[in-house]
């Protein structure tokens, strides 16, 4: 896998939330008025965005003379030798092919009114293409770079490309900014910045274990079929097992008791602790977690006679063999969950300093067995752990206040990940 965790969407989520906002936001943003001087003539244009944007996802083609002409045309001709047209342009291709999209305006009214006569009057498609970018904060930001009409027989194209593209491209940046990618909230789990990857109609943001660096393609050409998912790398899995259950290293459980034995009072003290804490994830339909662990400690027993005087010995103590705790994986909501299945069969273990008297050797051994291994074996079977949740994605463009969250996330495995996959509610926030 090039990544350790993916979360995607198609575009049937996306044009849901844009439907959303240009609902909320019109006639705020999506219209508009503006003076213009067209070759000494004033006239005033009016636009108007008439229908929600709808997203593309396909990545559009960008082709080397496309590229080229950004340092050989216009205002950069002349600035760069061949050789130097061709690196940048090579660079500028790779930093654009994965990471671009586009949002079609498929019906914008625009008026022309001269001050005298009728008004010019046409529908165009405005067509603006979008780079998703890391920002600084490490969220995925969505970076208008620029907008193309189509051809109209009614409005000038001079008055389109310096009023009404700019204008749109300006609004298309302020609605976009609010719209925040941010990472899974996994307790414990540093992950690197999101990469973007855009597929044809689907979204997704590819991130690494922090220590693997930050995904570099090639990424998959498939990615699952529903309409949000997200993707865990089994050593996503194992690294999450591991910061959950470190709390098991060094965990310690005393025990004492005592007992007239006829002769005197017979006593015991124990404590063990657990020791080099393991995870393994089980590659299945549904992976499981496996946690290994070393038990073992010491403990002193004795008898106060009733005529005088005690009598001691020292023991270790080891549970045997070691215990191994199988974890299943499920889902609560939007948190993955990691819950106790099973634990392994074990025996304590008694390895005395000296000779234990027969009179409380089955009295210690079975007092020790019930007592430390009953206090163990529930610990163990206790264990229930988030794996982590999956966040809402914010969508704040004031006035507008959006939640994006997962809903009926079901758990299954696509290709070498563990895949949790489902829909999204979009609500007001």
């Amino acid at each position: 896998m090039s990544y350790d965790l993916a979360v995607g969407a198609d575009v049937s989520i996306v044009n849901k939330a844009a439907e959303e906002v240009y609902g909320q936001l019109y006639p705020r943003y999506f219209t508009g008025t503006q003076p213009y001087d067209a070759g000494g003539t004033s006239v005033t244009v009016t636009w108007d965005v008439k229908t929600a944007p709808v997203f593309d996802l396909t990545p559009p083609a960008h082709s080397e003379e496309e590229l080229r002409a950004r340092f050989t045309a216009g205002a950069a001709a002349g600035r760069f030798t061949e050789d130097q047209a061709a690196e940048f342009a090579a660079g500028l291709r790779e930093s654009l092919d994965g990471s671009t999209f586009q949002v079609v305006l498929r019906q914008v009214h625009v008026t022309v009114d001269t001050g005298s006569g009728p008004l010019v009057e046409g529908d165009v498609t405005v067509t603006v293409d979008v780079q998703a970018t890391t920002s600084a904060e490490g969220l995925l930001t969505l970076n208008p770079l620029k907008a193309v009409a189509s051809d109209t027989s009614h409005v000038e194209k001079v008055i389109l490309d310096n009023v009404v593209l700019p204008a749109l491209l300006d609004q298309a940046r302020q609605v976009l900014s609010g719209i925040k990618l941010p990472k899974p909230d996994i307790p414990l789990l540093d992950l690197s910045v999101p990469v973007p990857v855009i597929q044809p109609q689907r979204a997704v943001a590819a991130m690494n274990l922090v220590e693997h660096g930050i995904p570099k393609p090639p990424f998959p050409d498939t990615w699952p079929a529903s309409p949000f998912f997200a993707l865990l790398g089994m050593d996503t899995v194992r690294r999450i097992a591991e910061a959950a259950t470190a709390y098991l290293e060094g965990k310690t459980f005393p025990a004492d008791g005592s007992k007239n034995v006829g002769v005197g009072t017979a006593y015991f003290k124990a404590t063990i602790a657990v020791h080099h804490v393991q995870c393994e994830v089980v590659d299945a339909d549904i992976p499981t977690v496996r946690v290994h662990a070393a038990v073992n400690g010491s403990g002193s027993a004795g008898i106060d006679w009733i005529v005088g005087g005690s009598w001691d010995v020292y023991y270790d103590l080891a549970l045997e063999p070691d215990p191994t705790v199988t974890l299943t994986l499920s889902m609560s909501g939007t948190t993955l969950k990691a819950t106790t299945d099973s634990v392994s069969s074990f025996d304590l273990k008694i390895y005395p300093h000296g000779d234990i008297l027969s009179i409380i050797a089955g009295w210690l051994a079975n007092a020790l067995s019930s007592t430390l291994g009953g206090l163990v074996g529930d610990a163990l079977r206790g264990i229930e752990f988030d794996l982590g949740s999956l966040p809402a994605i914010p969508i704040d463009v004031d006035p507008v206040h959006l939640d994006v969250t997962p809903t009926d996330l079901t758990l299954a495995r696509f290709g070498d990940a563990l895949s949790l996959q489902g829909d999204v509610t979009i609500n007001k926030r």
